[in-house]
């Protein structure tokens, strides 16, 4: 409110002090401390504008943030530091730090197996040029990108430029050229490259690893035995060259096998640790090393230590045929009928419980498009095919492969809508009324903006108060003194509903601190609940196993009853689980709506803006009644009357710096508003390409899918004529024995009689 002029207030006040009517110190302390008060207020306000800064990036703030994705690298947390340094990739072209993160956004993207988009990023690493650090590495590669994509159509032109470096002889660069033309069946080329890598070099054991394949692809196991010798005489020093080491072990078992060289090849494959991954290979392979040296009952333990270890590993049934043979082979006829017969009854089963599921399927390949069109999340065969077989179904490596590119896809379609709905949250937050807390120091400048203001309302109050206490003093009653009573009444109303309005920055953050402690123990309550939630789910596919593996529900009408109730239980934990992500996202979005601006603090502004009509309406109506106080009390009023002035004035200079605050947010947002509308471009891209490998998808893997289940199909056939094969093996086996016997009793017989006769010729001939 503008100050009102001093009329004859001084002069009464002069008046008084010739009179020797000094004022009271109790009335000159209080309104000349407000007035004091006033003077500190008005300092805090210039301050403001002080304190704002534009909260420009600099070289120091971006090269920090290059250090921290490079720190996240290290850690191999590839994801987090590809999100960092894309961030920076894009942003700070100009930066000259820029090159850097470059070069660890692609390999970030190259080590998370995410090939196109870390090749995109190579590809402007390599148009830096040979100046740039890291040339040579990303020419490295993008030789290994093609070698894992098979699109080869730019490597000779890498392997050109990295020879123009005048490094192609290096370990790295030599076995990255030699690894190449072996892929691309160009041995000799391969073999000179990496003849090249000396022992103790980087790539040495697996240069020669490659090098002994070379020489067994050109049929010179001679040279390869040699490379591959003195390769596991070598001592590792890291995992991978123990790794290649164990690789090579198993060549040497192959080659001497080929070569006959039994002996030699059995000590190879038992070089083979346990906790390798090689391990169940070695023991099949080894199993036929032992079955060609005739030692059956050696091949016979190999195999059965394998069935251990795997039991339903895709080579089971031949595994379970050739144990049966092997006991044929030592003559246990009556454990070779037993396993036969067994093989026989498990696989018979899964073959027509196929057979069935084939005929109600019809046009199998239309039926598989429409199952992976409805399990895009997850290609799920044992949800919709008999438990007896589509575990094995399952490992076929083509139904394999499908369901990694569908998982592959919907990884894709999760990380779609993931980027989504943070585009939707980062708009959200942007155009929310609490945006100002995007930016921590433009939040904190409106905090103290805010505490300003509020200690502005406290010394208005006060000031306006005490003026009423002068005003009504000797006022006689009337319209004009119940007007204002109830103005008084009003503001004192307002005030009221304020007075729990923090008036520190502690207090505000204390109570920001609060509200998200209280959305964090929410939280973890939410998430405790969950783990509950995963105890019934373990509880559920325990159920669901016991009953599979005990075949308690072998019986069809049985089995549709489990598979509906489960199913229906199922059903109730997807939409539980739905239910608890959207609590956990409602309790995050409530977690990032407190702070500054909050709706908290926007009641707050709502009720100032009250309090502060109510105060301009006391102050009409104190202003009728004000001439007519004189002397002291009039000086006094007129004192308040120029602080309360001086209060809007500071009040509208508060003002005016919010909306400062407002314009540099809107400066700051609007290159992330274009970014947003760019990323929102790309996604309506992204969609529609993934739609369109859904499509394909769903095509081409229907008919993979039909063809693996109708191979599968076939296989278990033969494995169930094999076992029959092998039951009357057994049998012809045991009477060829039986007549064998029989024969050579007969021999025997012949034998002896014929004996007798020579012993007793001379006797028969006397007696003749």
């Amino acid at each position: 409110m503008a100050a009102r002029p001093l009329g004859l207030g001084p002069l009464c006040a002069l008046l008084a002090l010739s009179l020797g009517l000094a004022p009271s110190p109790a009335l000159a302390d209080d309104v000349d401390e407000m007035a004091q008060r006033m003077v500190e207020l008005e300092a805090q306000v210039r301050e403001l504008d002080i304190t704002l800064r534009s909260e420009t990036p600099n070289a120091e703030s971006v090269e920090r943030r290059i250090i921290d994705g490079q720190v996240l690298y290290e850690l191999k947390n590839y994801e987090a530091a590809s999100i960092i340094l894309l961030d920076v990739v894009e942003r700070y072209p100009k930066d000259r730090s820029w090159p850097e993160a470059l070069f660890y956004l692609a390999d970030s993207l190259y080590l998370k197996r995410d090939f196109l988009s870390s090749r995109r990023y190579f590809e402007k690493c390599i148009a830096l040029g040979p100046g740039s650090r890291h040339y040579q590495d990303s020419l490295e590669r993008m030789i290994e990108l093609a070698l894992y994509t098979s699109d080869y159509s730019n490597v000779d032109d890498y392997l050109g430029k990295l020879g123009s470096l005048g490094r192609s002889n290096t370990p790295n660069v030599a076995y990255i050229e030699g690894k190449y033309q072996y892929f691309r069946q160009r041995y000799e080329s391969a073999l000179e490259r990496l003849g090249v890598i000396a022992k103790g070099q980087p790539y040495f054991f697996q240069a020669q690893y490659f090098m002994g394949a070379i020489f067994v692809a050109q049929a010179r196991p001679g040279d390869a035995v040699q490379v591959f010798d003195s390769l596991v005489k070598a001592e590792p020093q890291s995992d991978a060259e123990k790794r290649v080491v164990e690789l090579t072990h198993m060549a040497l078992g192959r080659v001497y096998y080929d070569q006959g060289q039994i002996q030699a090849a059995d000590l190879e494959y038992g070089k083979i640790p346990q906790g390798s991954d090689l391990y169940v290979d070695a023991l099949y392979e080894g199993a036929w090393v032992a079955i060609k040296d005739k030692q059956f009952a050696k091949a016979f333990r190999s195999l059965d230590i394998l069935l251990t270890i795997q039991p339903e590993g895709q080579q089971a049934p031949d595994v379970k045929l050739l144990m049966s043979n092997l006991q044929v082979r030592t003559k246990q006829w009556d454990e070779a009928t037993r396993s036969f017969t067994t093989t026989r009854d498990q696989f018979e089963a899964v073959k027509t419980d196929l057979d069935e599921a084939l005929k109600k399927q019809g046009n199998s390949e239309a039926y598989f498009r429409e199952l992976i069109a409805r399990n895009m999340g997850k290609f799920d065969l044992a949800q919709y095919l008999p438990a007896s077989s589509a575990k094995w179904v399952g490992k076929e490596p083509d139904v394999e492969k499908l369901s990694g590119l569908v998982g592959d896809e919907s990884d894709l379609r999760k990380s779609l809508d993931e980027s989504s709905e943070l585009i939707a949250k980062l708009e959200k937050a942007i155009d929310g009324p609490t945006r100002v807390n995007i930016f921590p120091e433009l939040a904190a400048a409106r905090t103290r903006a805010f505490l300003t203001g509020n200690r502005l309302i406290d010394l208005e109050n006060k000031l306006i108060q005490r003026e009423r206490d002068l005003v009504v003093k000797g006022a006689p009653p009337g319209d004009e003194l119940r007007e204002l009573e109830q103005a008084t009444a009003a503001r004192q109303k307002v005030q009221k509903d304020l007075s729990a309005l923090p008036r520190g920055k502690d207090t505000y953050d204390d109570r920001m601190r609060r509200a998200r402690a209280d959305y964090d123990e929410m939280d973890k309550r939410a998430v405790e609940l969950n783990v509950l939630l995963a105890n019934l789910r373990a509880e559920i596919v325990a159920i669901e196993k016991y009953v599979n593996d005990t075949h308690q529900a072998d019986d069809p009408a049985v089995r549709d009853t489990f598979v509906r109730q489960l199913g229906e239980v199922k059903q109730q934990e997807t939409d539980i689980n739905a239910a608890y992500d959207q609590l956990r996202r409602d309790i995050a979005e409530a977690t990032q709506a407190v702070g500054v601006d909050d709706a908290q603090m926007q009641a707050e502004s709502a009720l100032r803006k009250q309090l502060d009509g109510a105060q301009l309406t006391e102050q009409q109506a104190m202003s009728r009644l004000r001439d007519r106080v004189i002397g002291l009390d009039r000086g006094k009023a007129d004192q308040i009357e120029a602080v309360l002035s001086r209060a809007r004035v500071a009040q509208a200079s508060i003002d005016d710096f919010n909306g400062k605050i407002e314009g540099l947010i809107d400066q700051k947002l609007a290159d992330m508003r274009s970014t947003i509308n760019d990323e929102k471009a790309h996604m309506l891209v992204y969609n529609r390409t993934l739609d369109g490998y859904r499509g394909e998808t769903n095509e081409v893997g229907g008919a993979v899918a039909a063809h693996s289940y109708r191979a599968i199909a076939e296989r278990f056939y033969q494995v169930v004529v094999r076992a029959d094969v092998g039951i009357i093996d057994v049998a012809w086996a045991l009477k060829q024995s039986k007549t064998d016997e029989n024969a050579r009793l007969v021999r025997e017989k012949k034998r002896e009689l014929k004996l007798l006769d020579d012993e007793f010729k001379e006797v028969l001939k006397e007696k003749d």
